[in-house]
């Protein structure tokens, strides 16, 4: 027993000194060869607990992968409310609706497919406009808009869009002539079949949604003009046969979501003053490990004169939820939603939101704000708290929308009307989760080999600022703590480089940490006596090695990987915690990205298991 103890003693100090107990990693540079990176895409692999992040929400972080931004352009004219799906076989389907410059609440129904979020394939009309004669006997046009899909269970699409007859449109006897239709495709929209109307009445805006029971619920923006203008609430239909048959039945109305605003007579309009009702552009999610629901929605608060003599609705963001047991109740008459299954003003100006909750517990939250951008929000798991918004998208636009494609992706997408609604298109990209992590246990080498780290290794994201891009990863045993960076890099220099930033508490101290590493291996080791200072003599070992050629420009690089060896004796640990924070240096775009603030160290993320 003593033998093997003594053996083990030796293998862990080789894996910190792989070469002499003088050697730091960078006296002989990096190492050139071929490397096999891994995208954060292919990690945090391991079954999580759900909600799992419920006490540290507040700490989590939504990363843009900016290498994936992408704007989809090709057949693409005045798109609107733009919705993304991901197809069971990986690949994605796009749905918009076209406008005019000068009404852009949709004609004709549009959708593209693509294997890889980049190249996108236009497929057509989902649904086209035409003539038609009315249940008044008027001729008309129906109009289609708001295109949307879920994938079923059984891997089927099922796809929704409101109709309308332009000019009977808000006649109270022509509500047979609006209301929503679906259709089915098998092969990710390659054929369709099963269309069939399902809602009969003015309306807009579907969501679907579909229970763990088999059941499809599909939400919608209930519009009676004659009674409240162009919104009335939300309303809901649904399928127990996996979408053949819907309930109720035409013309019948089921009155979910809805509350009350007082609509005052501006002076230069010619709408009457009343109450009207409000809460419709529903996208909601059943929240983890419950039943209950919870919707984010538009909330008019009041109508206001503009310039050409007519009025707009201001909007926030309104946020609603079932009962516990994800019952709806159908409000008759001047019923509304209760006062405590409602927070009416989350966003105080804001319009179109979206929502989507991730497994670990963490609420997303996307909406347009009054300066024509997007914005995001990170909620708790009950979705009844919120941390500060931050920038989503990265260029002007509207009806922005979610598609959660992994427990630590989402894909965000927005129309992209920065130039004009002539030159509109649609602008696409994924967005990471970075959250508390844990360490791994198994044992590392430290010797620019990635081959004894695994997938299910939690990791870090940064690359919001430019096409390069990083991943951290962290494993421990008795002696050290280890750090694998990989970094895709197009573009290889010497001065690119990475940092990892350690600390025991919300304030900077003497055992604060800050690792630098490159190509080359460690750039340096600094702690904190007021500022960061380097240190001559550090116990932190580096190997790094790269595939490319950082003295070419012509070329196109790969990347390249650092493992990092620091002795627990380095790092103050209490109670098997350190917070930590990462950063990539990229030369070619000259800019830093890092995963929290570097100046402070409150809010940085917790490495558990230490």
């Amino acid at each position: 027993m003593n033998t093997i103890l003594a053996l083990l003693s030796v293998l862990c100090l080789a894996a910190c000194n792989p070469e002499s107990p003088d050697d730091k990693g960078d006296s002989e540079g990096g190492v050139q060869k071929s490397l096999v990176l891994t995208e954060f895409a292919g990690l945090n692999q391991a079954s999580a607990e759900i909600n799992s992040h419920s006490d540290g929400w507040e700490r989590s972080v939504l990363k843009m992968d900016y290498s994936s931004l992408v704007e989809v352009t090709n057949n693409v004219q005045y798109p609107n409310y733009p919705r993304l799906r991901t197809l069971p076989d990986g690949s994605y389907i796009l749905f918009w609706h076209t406008a005019t410059v000068s009404d852009a609440n949709g004609k004709d129904t549009h959708y593209a497919v693509s294997k890889d979020l980049k190249n996108w394939t236009y497929m057509g009309n989902l649904w086209k406009s035409y003539s038609v004669v009315t249940s008044i006997g008027t001729n008309d046009v129906r109009y289609f808009t708001n295109p949307n899909g879920l994938v079923l269970n059984t891997g089927e699409l099922l796809v929704v869009a409101a109709f309308r007859a332009v000019h009977a449109y808000g006649k109270f006897d022509a509500q047979s002539d609006q209301g929503l239709i679906v259709k089915r495709s098998n092969d990710g929209g390659k054929t369709w079949y099963g269309e069939t109307e399902i809602y009969h009445g003015p309306c807009w805006e579907a969501h679907l949604i579909q229970l763990p029971s088999g059941e499809i619920q599909c939400f919608y923006s209930e519009s009676r003009p004659w009674i409240s203008s162009s919104h009335s609430g939300t309303g809901m239909v649904w399928s127990k046969d996996g979408g053949a048959t819907w309930e109720p039945e035409l013309g019948s109305h089921f009155r979910v979501m809805r509350k009350h605003w007082w609509n005052y007579k501006p002076s230069n309009s010619s709408y009457s003053a009343m109450w009207c009702y409000t809460y419709q552009m529903p996208v909601g999610v059943i929240l983890n490990n419950s039943k209950q629901f919870a919707f984010a929605m538009e909330s008019a608060n009041q109508r206001v004169p503009n310039s050409s003599g007519g009025t707009n609705d201001q909007f926030s963001v309104a946020l609603a939820f079932s009962k516990e047991d994800g019952i709806w109740e159908n409000l008759q008459d001047d019923d509304v939603l209760p006062r405590e299954q409602r927070i009416d003003s989350l966003v105080v100006r804001g319009a179109a939101p979206y929502l989507v909750q991730f497994p670990s517990g963490e609420c997303l939250l996307a909406y347009g704000g009054t300066d024509s951008r997007q914005h995001l929000m990170i909620g708790a798991p009950n979705a009844r708290e919120w941390g500060e918004a931050f920038d989503g998208l990265p260029y002007r636009g509207s009806w922005g929308g979610l598609d959660l494609t992994s427990s630590h992706q989402v894909i965000d997408y927005m129309r992209d009307s920065r130039i004009s609604a002539e030159d509109a298109c649609i602008q696409i990209a994924r967005f990471n989760l970075d959250h508390d992590i844990t360490a791994s246990k198994h044992v590392v080498k430290v010797d620019a080999d990635n081959s004894d780290w695994v997938t299910t290794d939690d990791a870090l994201f940064v690359g919001s600022k430019g096409e390069a891009r990083a991943t951290l990863r962290c494993s421990a045993d008795a002696d050290n703590l280890y750090f694998l960076v990989e970094v895709f890099d197009s573009r290889l220099s010497k001065n690119d480089f990475c940092t990892v930033y350690l600390c025991n508490g919300e304030r900077f101290g003497a055992s604060s940490r800050r690792i630098k590493v490159n190509i080359d291996g460690l750039k340096g080791v600094s702690n904190y006596a007021g500022s960061w200072r380097e240190i001559a003599d550090t116990p932190v070992s580096v190997k790094s090695a790269y595939d490319g050629t950082p003295t070419a420009i012509d070329d196109t690089d790969n990347g390249y990987l650092s493992e990092i060896c620091i002795p627990r004796s380095d790092v103050n640990i209490v109670n098997g915690e350190c917070l930590v924070n990462f950063s990539i240096f990229d030369a070619a775009a000259n800019s830093e990205d890092s995963v929290k603030d570097t100046n402070s160290p409150a809010g940085w993320l917790r490495i558990k298991g230490l």
